[in-house]
């Protein structure tokens, strides 16, 4: 979180109203109102008159970190004065017994692909802070898949899961207009896995096809769905942004006139220039975007709290929890540590392939499966 004027703001202001800048933020973060200086008279453990309070105040809405509301006597903090609350914050936020708890069912989830993990935990994010969250999947190339897995469903239906690497996993279910059994469905797999495991997308020719139907017996009429699915899968955007929670953005003051619902709702649209902010981020810390540093919100009435997840070196998607400016700074980035934190730990475990065509435990929680 480490901002470029960090030291700038050591050696600018002095330790009071560095408390008063704080006290003004984290009051208007909780109220929404702007704060008269009668409110800042006791400050830790020393009271100052009201007349000191209003010069400091003053001084600040000089150089930019405060400002006063023509309609108001008291002040609220400006983008500056944001970024410096920000960068200054010290105490960590402690999460209570019932987030951690929250958290902590979301991880031991039975998921079976990263898309249904930050399905997930975008909804988990959403109601944790009552703002918006984005869950952002990088653009990866999808030209062949590493390993293919079965699972029998019914007589006429499959689910075929398609392994292009360990964390990008697609599952799709295949009907069928023949007749399936369990057997049929796990020989189904052995065939895949055989011709075309690790082959790319061009190279899946007709005699490949027809060499496969062959090994498939009475039940080769499914190749043709199976096929479909497959390269449907390989075709399909790698970058993509889930957005939950949206409504309740509206419930904040910032978000109550129609031109501002426009532009919140604009932003979200803006799906590509997401992705490519979550691509270009710091990926070893969380990244807060307040106002006009949001790329993405070109009115800059919005802040964006971001964090990366990788795997194995590389950044696979992102978190993110989109609010007002006087968004709960705090807690929000603690809440965003942990649940990218806890992504990332347990991608591996869910990833992991399932027990070779038997029923895959994990079928009733996929959220990502086709219906037709």
């Amino acid at each position: 979180m480490a901002h470029k004027d960090l030291e700038r703001y050591q050696g600018e202001l002095t330790e009071r109203q560095k408390l008063i800048l704080r006290e003004i933020v984290d009051s208007h973060i909780k109220n929404g109102e702007p704060v008269g200086s009668k409110a800042l008279t006791t400050l830790g453990d020393k009271v100052y008159s009201s007349a000191t309070i209003r010069n400091e105040m003053a001084y600040l809405e000089e150089i930019g970190y405060l400002e006063s509301p023509h309609t108001s006597a008291g002040r609220i903090p400006t983008e500056r004065g944001y970024r410096f609350y920000v960068d200054m914050l010290r105490d960590r936020y402690e999460m209570t017994t019932r987030e951690l708890e929250t958290l902590r069912l979301m991880t031991t989830a039975k998921l079976s692909e990263l898309d249904s993990i930050l399905e997930t935990a975008t909804k988990l994010a959403s109601s944790m802070t009552n703002y918006t969250a984005l869950a952002v999947r990088s653009k990866r190339p999808r030209n062949f898949a590493e390993r293919y897995e079965t699972v029998y469903l019914n007589e006429y239906a499959l689910l075929l899961v398609i392994m292009f690497s360990e964390d990008s996993v697609k599952t799709v279910k295949v009907k069928s207009s023949v007749r399936l059994t369990r057997q049929s469905v796990a020989l189904l797999s052995d065939v895949l896995n055989e011709h075309i495991a690790n082959v790319p997308a061009e190279e899946i020719t007709l005699p490949v096809i027809m060499a496969m139907e062959e090994r498939l017996g009475s039940v080769a009429g499914i190749m043709g769905n199976v096929m479909k699915a497959l390269y449907d899968a390989m075709h399909e955007a790698g970058g993509d942004v889930h957005v939950e929670g949206v409504n309740n953005l509206l419930s904040y003051p910032e978000y109550s006139s129609i031109d501002s619902v426009k532009d919140l709702l604009s932003m979200f649209d803006k799906r590509d220039d997401i992705v490519r902010l979550a691509t270009n981020a710091d990926d070893d810390d969380v990244n807060v975007y307040i106002g006009s540093e949001n790329s993405v919100d070109e009115h800059g009435n919005s802040s964006m709290i971001l964090r990366t997840i990788k795997r194995g070196g590389e950044v696979v998607g992102a978190i993110a929890i989109v609010g007002p400016r006087r968004m709960d700074y705090s807690r929000t980035i603690r809440l965003i540590e942990e649940i990218a934190g806890s992504i990332s730990d347990e991608t591996m475990r869910a990833m992991l392939p399932p027990g070779k065509s038997g029923e895959y435990d994990a079928v009733n929680d996929i959220n990502d499966t086709n219906e037709d």
